[in-house]
């Protein structure tokens, strides 16, 4: 009866090891396919991240030379004689003539 005993024991013992390694194979595999699909979306997180970034750098850098381009205008129009030179190149107007000009009082 003793012996009996023991064998069904040391039986009892491998199911439960075995049990427990196909419990251990299984929360393994489960952490992987979790950390599988939670790199996937961190991955896409990443790249829309990247491209909204490289977006906004491509505006700044437009928006920097608009800025640029504004600046070196405004210093050309505070010189002397540019509003002269825009009158005539942009708006197709020159200065009148002495005797085209009235002067009332």
């Amino acid at each position: 009866m003793k012996k009996n005993r023991q064998i069904a024991i040391k039986s009892f013992k491998k199911q439960r090891t075995r049990g427990f390694s196909l419990w251990l194979a299984f929360v393994i595999i489960l952490v992987f396919a979790s950390f599988t699909f939670l790199s996937f979306f961190i991955k896409e997180a990443y790249y829309e991240t990247k491209g909204k970034f490289l977006e906004r750098l491509s505006e700044e850098k437009r928006v920097t030379e608009i800025n640029k381009t504004l600046k070196i205008e405004l210093l050309a129009i505070t010189q002397k004689g540019y509003v002269e030179f825009a009158a005539g190149e942009r708006l197709g107007l020159k200065k009148p003539k002495e005797e085209e000009v009235f002067v009332l009082r």
